[in-house]
């Protein structure tokens, strides 16, 4: 009577385990890839939100605040004195300090200082400005821009417009 030896070679045994070796490598790669995506999108997120806030913090008063003048605006466009008239006649003052990655907000002698989130290599750009373009009755323009590796095209900006002295 003849046993049939039944198992497995060596050969079977290690091309078993290559074929698993590949699949646990791709799957290895694609949480990775996974990952990334995912700490980009929060990167995102955050910057986001942090333009959301400082948008709606600062274009609330320069509206509801009624906006009459821009004053003192530096040579490097990073700060600037705004007069309002609602309720009644009052100044505050915005500074963009790139250095410090802080956008100051100072109104009726308090100061918000609007920090950038804090992620690795998000920058406050030099290129951010304050412009008073004093054509037909003016227009007050804050551009925010942020720098960040997984920005497209490196960087993230918005602006902050008001026109001033407008008839309400």
């Amino acid at each position: 009577m003849r046993l049939d030896k039944k198992g497995i070679t060596s050969v079977e045994l290690l091309v078993c385990f290559i074929i698993v070796s590949t699949i646990v490598v791709s799957m290895y790669n694609l949480i990775l890839n996974y990952r990334n995506r995912e700490q980009i999108e929060e990167i995102n997120n955050e910057v986001v939100s942090f333009s959301n806030n400082l948008q709606k913090d600062i274009q609330k008063d320069l509206i509801n605040g009624h906006l009459i003048n821009v004053t003192n605006v530096s040579a490097d466009g990073y700060s600037a004195t705004l007069t309002f008239d609602n309720p009644s006649s009052y100044e505050s003052s915005i500074t963009i300090k790139p250095d410090e990655g802080v956008i100051s907000y100072s109104k009726n002698g308090d100061t918000v200082d609007y920090e950038i989130p804090g992620i690795a290599d998000l920058m406050l750009s030099p290129d951010s400005s304050i412009e008073y373009l004093p054509a037909t009755n003016g227009y007050l323009k804050i551009t925010i821009i942020l720098t960040h590796p997984n920005f497209e095209n490196g960087t993230y900006s918005f602006m902050i417009n008001c026109p001033v002295n407008y008839a309400y």
